[in-house]
């Protein structure tokens, strides 16, 4: 009995060191891109989504195949004039004459939900595109892993699966659910 329990004992410490070292392997790093709009009138908000497109576009041919958050802000940085004058040029044809600028480095955002899956509040690399004095209200995602690039799902919703949330769901109960 006295090696039974051992066993279990040891087999239960290895889990237990095991199961957070997957969770944090699992997590993924997050690369955010934001949109700022020059102001809040109707035009400009207007405008910022347009450039929110343009620029969602280009980053998930950018992004196509990176392997990692840190591969992704390399690509992003060594395109950030490219996606400065995309975003420029897109703006322009929407009739905005304002100037058009890009940030990259790590800024605070809040808490975001992309379906199911949650982006906690927290200080992320980032791309920050600002029209005009970027008085507006701002619109966020992830580019990278891509939680918020057009999607080639051809409208079906997009379903997030983490095996270890399941298993603490199958060990522990459901619940836990953010409302």
């Amino acid at each position: 009995m006295g090696k039974n329990r051992f066993l279990s004992i040891a087999l239960l410490a290895a889990l237990l060191a095991w199961v957070p070292g997957a969770a944090a392997r699992a997590e993924p790093e997050y690369i955010r891109l934001h949109i700022v709009a020059a102001s809040d009138s109707d035009d400009d908000q207007a405008v910022k989504l347009c450039v929110r497109d343009e620029v969602r576009g280009v980053s998930a041919a950018l992004l196509a195949d990176c392997q990692s958050a840190s591969e992704a802000f390399e690509r992003l940085n060594a395109a950030s004039e490219a996606l400065r004058l995309a975003a420029e040029m897109r703006a322009r044809r929407e009739g905005y004459e304002g100037s058009v600028a890009i940030e990259l480095g790590v800024f605070p955002f809040p808490d975001r939900m992309y379906g199911e899956a949650l982006v906690p509040a927290g200080e992320y690399r980032a791309v920050r595109i600002i029209l005009g004095e970027g008085a507006g209200q701002n619109w966020w995602c992830v580019v990278y892993p891509g939680l918020c690039l057009p999607e080639d799902n051809h409208g079906e919703p997009i379903v997030f699966y983490s095996s270890i949330g399941a298993w603490i769901r199958r060990v522990f109960g459901g619940g836990g659910e953010a409302e």
